[in-house]
């Protein structure tokens, strides 16, 4: 019997290190989860990918003015990097009036803060402005990557 609980009390001893080791920690503070918050002046599709392996953590939709808010949940939190994250729109859409040879546009992530809510942290990010894959500025209205 003490052999059983003592295997048990191992099995749940692994399990609580698995979650404080694979949390996303910014400042020493375990993050719950993240907020991503941009404007992209298309309707468009987007994806966060993160990585070298180009891995699509969550997909978005921009609203009728353009505005985006993606949230991850805790699971989601351990696969992000915001070093290595950056937010791809794909192009072209019937509703953009500019075409990009590459078909992308591409921007990155600045911390902004992190909120108590809820009894959970929150990471909340902006995105930069959206380049082009050779890193130009796109012409005409799509730019301009907000904190709303």
């Amino acid at each position: 019997m003490a052999k059983s609980n003592v295997f048990l009390l191992s099995i749940l001893l692994i399990a609580s290190l698995f979650y404080v080791s694979h949390t996303l920690t910014l400042f020493g503070i375990p993050i719950d989860a993240v907020y991503i918050r941009g404007t992209l002046y298309c309707s468009l599709t987007g994806d966060t990918i993160c990585g070298a392996e180009n891995s699509t953590i969550t997909q978005a939709f921009t609203n009728q003015y353009g505005v985006f808010v993606l949230v991850f949940n805790i699971l989601d939190t351990s696969l992000f990097n915001p070093s290595a994250c950056s937010i791809v729109a794909y192009l072209p859409t019937g509703t953009c009036l500019i075409y990009f040879p590459d078909g992308a546009l591409r921007a990155s992530l600045n911390f902004v803060n992190i909120t108590f809510s809820s009894l959970r942290f929150i990471a909340n990010y902006a995105v930069t402005a959206f380049l082009t894959e050779e890193g130009q500025m796109p012409g005409g209205p799509i730019s301009n990557g907000t904190y709303v």
